[in-house]
């Protein structure tokens, strides 16, 4: 009987002892407690484990956003040529060309949707406002630069190509000459306060009505792109008379290069083939007997029309203008007309950058 009774009393301590390893072992399993509570937070932003029935964990913190990449070393410097580059030579065209532009980082996303250009950054010296040559396809041309006076190759600038009449030339945009009444590059420059770099082409004998304009144009854009900070998004063309009838041309033909286009006293050379939409400011003088009304009126719808605007207007400013409505989003239509005669408006400064400025 006693030896019976020792063997189930050692056996009874052996069973509880086991009960209490294995209620141990529940209470350090992570996964089994029923009373347990959330685990702590994950780091990087990964989630916490949980009990069986406990609290959630909070989530980890937002994982710190990448670096942007280096900006690549500029190019080395040119040979001496016929045309020069705009960075630090002297202000003519006769210096050697620029340098190669080195190959930069991947450019951080500008305020307002600028796309920069590869000249952002690109450490290719100082740009210098003055005239200069440039070879498009063969033919040598030449333009006038104007660069904001704190010019920062961090920040892309709006580019504004502003073209002179048959009478005039690009000396005469660039000093606010006649027949402009309000300043250089028909008074916009003076507005813009330094937010744009201004460029005034020089026809081939007066006329921009030749073939070799739009690659001109093309080239010149190429250049300022590579060597220049430049907001490829905020391309503009302005200009008087002939150089109205370019500005059409290239908003015709490069609705998808130009962001909108304010063509003085202008008229559609030709046909108007272009598809893609482009904002459009238009002004023209009522008695205007060189190009009449009427023309600059026809080149008004086709973009009107281009952009499916309504023939509905409600007032602009200044009063001489009106907006029309319902134009797809981004591709407004202004007109203004004025009692005058063939002349840029007296409001061309204010109201062409006011149109512009928006984009």
């Amino acid at each position: 009987m006693n030896t019976a009774r020792a063997s189930h009393s050692h056996l009874g301590i052996r069973v509880l002892g086991l009960l209490g390893l294995l209620g141990l072992l529940v209470t350090a399993d992570p996964g089994c407690g029923s009373t347990r509570s959330g685990g702590t937070p994950g780091s990087g932003g990964g989630s916490s484990m949980t009990g069986g029935s406990g609290a959630g964990g909070t989530n980890g913190s937002a994982g710190t956003s990448g670096g942007a990449g280096a900006t690549g070393a500029s190019g080395a410097s040119g040979t001496a040529g016929a045309s020069g580059g705009i960075g630090g030579g002297g202000g003519t065209g006769t210096t050697g060309a620029g340098g190669s532009i080195g190959g930069g980082g991947a450019a951080g996303g500008a305020a307002g949707g600028a796309m920069p250009s590869a000249g952002c950054n690109s450490g290719g010296g100082t740009p210098v406002s003055g005239h200069y040559t440039i070879d498009a396809s063969g033919t040598m041309r030449e333009y006038i630069i104007k660069m904001p006076v704190s010019y920062d190759p961090r920040h892309p600038y709006r580019l504004i190509f502003a073209f002179h009449g048959r009478m005039y030339d690009a000396a005469s945009v660039d000093s606010g000459g006649a027949p402009s009444k309000e300043g250089p590059y028909y008074g916009i420059e003076p507005m813009a306060g330094g937010a744009a770099i201004f460029v005034a082409p020089q026809a081939l004998a007066t006329s921009w009505t030749n073939a070799n304009d739009i690659p001109y144009v093309n080239a010149m854009i190429a250049r300022f792109q590579s060597q220049l900070c430049v907001d490829q998004n905020r391309i503009f063309a302005t200009g008087f008379s002939m150089g109205a009838i370019q500005t059409i041309a290239l908003g015709c033909a490069q609705g998808d290069v130009f962001r909108a286009i304010a063509p003085m006293s202008g008229n559609v050379m030709g046909t108007c083939a272009g598809t893609h939409r482009i904002a459009y400011w238009g002004s023209h003088g009522t008695n205007d007997p060189t190009i009449p009304i009427g023309m600059g009126r026809a080149a008004r719808d086709t973009f009107r029309t281009l952009n499916h605007c309504t023939t509905q207007t409600v007032p602009g400013n200044p009063p001489e203008c009106v907006v029309y409505q319902g134009c797809d989003a981004g591709y407004p239509v202004t007109w203004c007309e004025f009692n005058g005669v063939h002349e840029p408006p007296s409001f061309s400064g204010e109201a062409i950058w006011a149109f512009l400025s928006q984009f």
